[in-house]
């Protein structure tokens, strides 16, 4: 008894030693994956990490730092976790954009003007503050005009895309 008893247990022990190495060899690296992994690693070396790649870092190490021996949750957990942190970041992004892009309007109007008293001064003409009034408005239906050209510069380039992509698939 105890020789068969001893030999079911030697089977046993060698099946799960062979499961746990199976186990393992499933969980091994392919030569694929180990090239991904080393050609981003590579990248990241000599590049750094992307913002997505740090911030991803930063929610991580405050889990850890705030839940220890917690297991770390999912990259989209995290996400929803700081999920009106990131709306109110890409707002300010958005409000500097859009700060940004009045200062360089407001910059370009001065400039135009500025031109245009330079160009009046040289021949020796002063206008009226409805002649400014009228200028003004002409400057800003220039304005306008220009940006409506490059929208269907815009929309043309589409349709032109669109187009190429629907030959290249025929």
């Amino acid at each position: 008894m105890k020789n068969s008893s001893l030999s079911v247990l030697l089977l046993l022990g060698l099946a799960g030693l062979g499961s746990v190495a199976l186990v393992n060899a499933a969980r091994a690296e392919t030569p694929y994956e180990r090239d991904q992994r080393q050609m981003m690693e590579r990248y990241q070396r000599e590049h750094g990490a992307s913002p997505q790649v740090l911030q991803a870092r930063r929610w991580e190490s405050e889990w850890r730092q705030q839940h220890p021996n917690e297991p770390m949750p999912s990259f989209g957990a995290l996400e929803k976790l700081h999920r009106q942190k990131t709306i109110s970041n890409t707002n300010q992004g958005f409000e500097r954009m859009r700060q940004e892009r009045q200062a360089k309007l407001r910059r370009d109007y001065l400039l135009n003007r500025q031109h245009q008293q330079q160009i009046l001064a040289s021949q020796h003409i002063t206008w009226s503050a409805q002649q400014w009034k009228n200028w003004d408005r002409q400057y800003d239906l220039e304005q306008q005009r220009r940006a409506q050209e490059y929208l269907k510069a815009v929309e043309l380039s589409g349709e032109m895309a669109r187009e190429e992509k629907a030959r290249e698939e025929a």
